[in-house]
C-alpha cells in the first residue's frame, strides 16, 4: 500500500515550510509523481554550493537565513527522483521542477542550478532587506 495515496494524479505540488522541506520531499518523492514541483530555495547558498539544513523536529523559522536548502541541493535531490530544474522566479525564492518525461524542448537548457539560479531579491515580495545572517 502506498504511504502517500493522495499523491496520485497531482499536477502541481508546492511545499514551503521554511525548514524541513528538503527532508519531507526526500521521504515522499519515491511516490510523488506530480507534473510540476515548486520548492523554496535558500538563495544565500549560490551554486555550486550543495547545502540543506539538518532535520530538526519542531523547527520554527526565526526570520534568519537558516532555512531550507540551496538550489544545487534541490536540483541533485529532485534529479534523482526524476525531475528537472526548468527555472526560478525572479525574486530568488522559488524553483520549478518538471517531471523529466514532460520536459522535452519546452524549457531553457541547460537544466542546471548554475543556469537557472536567481539571486535573492526579497524586496520584490515586500521585504525591505534580506534575512539576517545566522
Amino acid at each position: 500500500m502506498s504511504r502517500w495515496p493522495a499523491l496520485k494524479g497531482i499536477d502541481l505540488f508546492s511545499l514551503d515550510i521554511d525548514s524541513n522541506d528538503y527532508h519531507i520531499i526526500d521521504a515522499m518523492s519515491d511516490q510523488l509523481c506530480a507534473r510540476v514541483i515548486v520548492v523554496e530555495y535558500n538563495a544565500k547558498h549560490r551554486p555550486p554550493i550543495n547545502w540543506y539544513m539538518p532535520y530538526k523536529s519542531g523547527h520554527i523559522w526565526d526570520g534568519s537565513d537558516w532555512f531550507g536548502a540551496s538550489l544545487t541541493a534541490w536540483t541533485e535531490l529532485l534529479e534523482r527522483k526524476g525531475y528537472i530544474l526548468v527555472g526560478c522566479n525572479i525574486s530568488g525564492v522559488n524553483a520549478f521542477f518538471v517531471r523529466a518525461d514532460l520536459v522535452g524542448e519546452k524549457f531553457l537548457a541547460p537544466f542546471t542550478a548554475e543556469n537557472h539560479y536567481e539571486a535573492a531579491r526579497y524586496w520584490i515580495g515586500g521585504h525591505l532587506s534580506g534575512h539576517p545572517t545566522q
